[in-house]
């Protein structure tokens, strides 16, 4: 008896998480469609998709997978995301009103990534699942969909006609490089996968590029127009690797140990280094300025 009550318990709870989520769609579109389509722009929402297909594609072989991934890879998805937004928009910056309009997109895709993140666990079944292993084949396989994702996003969907040659600097190689060479020999990382590893080297590169990116844009501030943007692109193109490393480290199942207490702190680091060096650059108006 107390066997089937709690299996109906279940089934309740199922359903009830599965009509939230139905619920939720119509009302986000909604409440998105008065704002404008920021969220499902198709330079938020559109280079979501793309980035989306690939842990999609393992559904062909880890079907009970996919949508705690694609779940777990939302936020950094939408970190790349928001990056390429800013990267495209400080090389074709025109008038103040249209550029200020078009910053929106600097925040959407995260917020889109941060709602999908919530979303999807409500489809998932509360059946404990394995850690995630891929092969060597399948490993070789997703980081080279991912460098697909990418590159379609940036050079059909931004129109960019020099391929990654605009995604690439000197400076955030280095310190991606340093940071990921730290964690990867840091005290209590040694029973680490190499995948787990990863995500961790993600998520600090992030952080050291929020701090070091507002430090470097200062500088680029103070010498005048002609330093700011490079000293901008440095803190937005480091986290854009590190967060593309945490989107690929995630696929290849690098936060599959991760309870899910563990995974929202996860999440909140990312967003908190995306949105606090975004808004040090990119900060909309206040209500007072708007009026000043």
């Amino acid at each position: 008896m107390d066997s089937k009550a709690a299996e109906t318990s279940t089934e309740s709870e199922t359903l009830a998480r599965r009509l939230v989520f139905i619920l939720a769609i119509p009302a986000l579109v909604y409440v998105d469609w008065t704002m404008g389509f920021t969220l499902l722009n198709s330079y938020s929402a559109g280079a979501y998709l793309v980035f989306m297909a690939v842990p999609v594609l393992m559904a062909v072989r880890h079907k009970s997978k996919v949508i705690g991934i694609i779940s777990r890879a939302s936020v950094p998805m939408g970190v790349v995301i928001a990056s390429l937004n800013t990267i495209y928009q400080m090389g074709n910056m025109r008038d103040l009103e249209s550029s200020m309009f078009a910053s929106r997109l600097v925040f959407a895709p995260l917020a889109l990534g941060v709602l999908v993140s919530y979303l999807l666990p409500l489809l998932d079944t509360a059946e404990p699942k394995p850690k995630l292993i891929l092969s060597k084949k399948e490993q070789i396989i997703t980081v080279a969909l991912a460098l697909v994702a990418l590159y379609v996003v940036w050079v059909f969907l931004f129109q960019d006609q020099w391929g990654f040659a605009a995604l690439t600097d000197a400076n955030p190689v280095v310190i991606s490089a340093a940071v990921t060479a730290i964690c990867m020999v840091y005290p209590g990382n040694e029973n680490l996968s190499k995948e787990e590893n990863a995500v961790k080297s993600g998520l600090f590169i992030c952080v050291m590029a929020a701090v070091l990116g507002v430090a470097f844009y200062s500088y680029g501030a103070a010498m005048g127009p002609r330093f700011m943007g490079p000293a901008a692109a440095v803190g937005v193109l480091t986290i854009l690797y590190g967060s593309f490393l945490v989107y690929v480290a995630t696929i290849l199942g690098g936060q599959s140990s991760i309870d899910s207490k563990e995974a929202r702190y996860f999440d909140w680091h990312l967003i908190e280094s995306w949105v606090f060096l975004a808004l040090m650059m990119f900060a909309p108006l206040t209500v007072f300025e708007s009026f000043g």
